[in-house]
């Protein structure tokens, strides 16, 4: 399991202080030490079936055959939601934490999401001071006794109970009783409520909580080999509280709730069934609206927000619109999702547009939601458009490299090191597709502009304001695009301005298939590996029987091979 060097020696040198005391006044006797809630049942595990990708006879899709399973950090956002979830604490603690690095857009990502001395650092501050504020409210409301019990068998009890869902799943008594014996120590030199919040500290700051690992469990072998044939054909079922945490963390990025934790303590999550129907009401819950902002956030990239500057071309400083178009795209994508389809043709084509009073006077609209008959979907929204651009002009570039790697999911190389990649200077006498032309004229970026700028000059409708405009500098704008090499023959070829694009995007099954590629990678904090080719395939396809329904899509993916199985490890045997 991957752990934190940092964290780990932490943790291990306030655990090893603490067991050596302990073993100098010899081993507890308190049988409610360490006692566990009930262990999980060992799951009867049944793969899901064969599946047949297209394309891909080379993979056995008749065993299951899981990605990879790296313990992930807990992100920012699933930091304060735990917190919250764990102890009541809304102060969102984790905001001064380091932003996580991303990789391929998105900040899950185990492989680059990782502890450094900075964070290490931040979870210890928010662990003081949500313990102090913990301790603060009253214990009456934190320990699981009656109110005035201060006994040891409280503290055992607390520890247990509380560890219980600090860790996911029942601690082991090599886990619980150095906590105990903290307590231990830590009560006649502090008194009782110094020693409580210390306990508390050292969960908040366990690899146990701020990781979630899935490497060591009481798990069930499918088709258990024996050790010298260990290899990534042989699946590790996830036993029922690892499924019930990558379910919460997944679709509502927090911990599990009381009913997951039920089913986990029965095994009840070994079954798909049993996994569809958490899904199906987990979906309904107002969490999950905050993780469907949360990847659109990460997907669209709208941290770049964040001290956007815009040029009113000629007119001064646009600036104070980023909060507007932030919340602008924030609303048409809930929208979207929630209410108006919910599917990928609403995403790419609904006319509707959610407009501040800022907004609204920037565009001669009146505020609120409308529809407007010169947008499509996604790719014509105010933000993204005004968040494609250049500081005073529109960017074709961005626009076509958006569409390319985030919407068909095709990844383009870097420009030649040694090749200007400055946008030309506005002309008055030009637009911006006429100035646009001397990027074709260098033959080594020639083959990568075709891709590009031919796609993004279809968006050219709309200037670095997110304004519709027929016009540029009084010359008539040419809107038409090429689709070339997009993944699909029903996007090939021309295309009569945005709309039009909007619309091939929206039937494409290219981009059904990146969407969910783009929810795999998020949801599952890596990215995608040949290993999980065949659980993908199963995913893309029931996304495409459910019409593009994005719901269907979360539900297909929770309860896919590669969310319920890890690979095998030599530690399993």
């Amino acid at each position: 399991m991957y752990m934190s060097r940092l964290h780990s020696d932490c943790w291990v040198w306030l655990a090893l202080g603490v067991a050596l005391t302990v073993s100098c006044q010899g081993d507890s006797e308190d049988p409610l030490i360490g006692t566990p809630l009930p262990a999980p049942v060992a799951p009867e595990v049944v793969p899901a079936g064969p599946v047949v990708p297209p394309g891909s006879s080379e993979v056995n899709c008749d065993r299951v055959v899981p990605g990879g399973a790296e313990a992930r950090l807990l992100t920012r956002l699933q930091y304060d939601n735990t917190v919250r979830d764990l102890l009541g604490d809304t102060t969102s603690p984790a905001r001064t934490f380091p932003a996580e690095n991303t990789l391929l857009g998105f900040g899950t990502n185990a492989s680059v999401h990782r502890v450094s001395l900075l964070l290490a650092e931040g979870h210890l501050a928010a662990a003081e001071g949500v313990a102090a504020a913990a301790v603060a409210r009253g214990l009456d409301t934190l320990l699981p006794c009656e109110a005035g019990d201060r006994s040891e068998a409280c503290v055992a009890r607390f520890i247990t109970e509380f560890g219980y869902r600090a860790y996911r799943r029942p601690l082991s008594a090599e886990e619980s009783e150095p906590l105990f014996a903290l307590f231990q120590q830590a009560n006649p030199l502090w008194g009782f409520d110094k020693a409580i919040e210390l306990v508390i500290q050292t969960f908040l700051q366990s690899p146990q909580l701020l990781y979630r690992p899935e490497s060591l469990a009481t798990v069930s072998l499918v088709d258990a080999p024996a050790p010298a044939d260990v290899g990534m054909e042989r699946p590790v079922a996830l036993d029922s509280y690892q499924v019930a945490s990558r379910l919460s963390y997944f679709l509502w990025n927090t911990m599990p709730d009381a009913e997951l934790f039920s089913l986990a303590d029965t095994g009840a999550l070994a079954d798909v069934e049993a996994v569809r129907t958490q899904a199906l009401r987990m979906l309904d819950d107002e969490r999950a609206r905050a993780t469907v902002a949360d990847f659109y956030d990460q997907w669209l990239g709208l941290g770049q927000f964040a001290g956007l500057s815009r040029d009113a071309a000629g007119a001064g400083p646009a600036n104070g619109f980023n909060a507007s178009w932030a919340d602008s795209l924030g609303q048409f994508v809930q929208h979207t999702f929630w209410e108006e389809g919910g599917n990928i043709q609403a995403l790419f084509t609904s006319p509707s547009v959610f407009l501040d009073a800022p907004l609204g006077e920037l565009y001669g609209a009146p505020p609120g939601q409308s529809d407007d008959p010169n947008r499509a979907g996604i790719l014509t929204q105010p933000g993204l458009m005004a968040l494609l651009a250049h500081a005073d002009q529109s960017a074709p570039v961005q626009r076509g490299k958006f569409v390319r790697e985030q919407v068909l999911c095709q990844q383009l190389p870097p420009p030649p090191p040694d090749v200007d990649t400055t946008p030309p200077d506005p002309d008055l006498n030009a637009t911006t597709r006429e100035r646009f032309r001397q990027h074709s004229a260098d033959a080594r970026c020639a083959t990568c502009h075709r891709l590009l700028d031919r796609v993004g000059f279809g968006l050219e409708a709309f200037d670095q304001l997110g304004r519709f405009r027929t016009e540029e500098n009084g010359l008539v704008l040419d809107t038409s695009g090429y689709v070339e090499d997009g993944g699909d023959p029903n996007l090939e070829g021309d295309f009569g301005g945005a709309l039009e694009l909007a619309g091939k995007l929206a039937m494409s099954p290219q981009v059904e298939a990146c969407l969910a590629t783009q929810w795999f990678r998020y949801g599952m904090g890596r990215a995608e590996q040949r290993s999980d080719e065949c659980s993908l395939e199963r995913i893309k396809l029931d996304f495409a029987a459910a019409g593009g329904d994005f719901r269907e899509l979360l539900v297909s993916m929770a309860t896919a091979d590669a969310f319920r199985f890890r690979p095998v490890a030599e530690h399993d045997f």
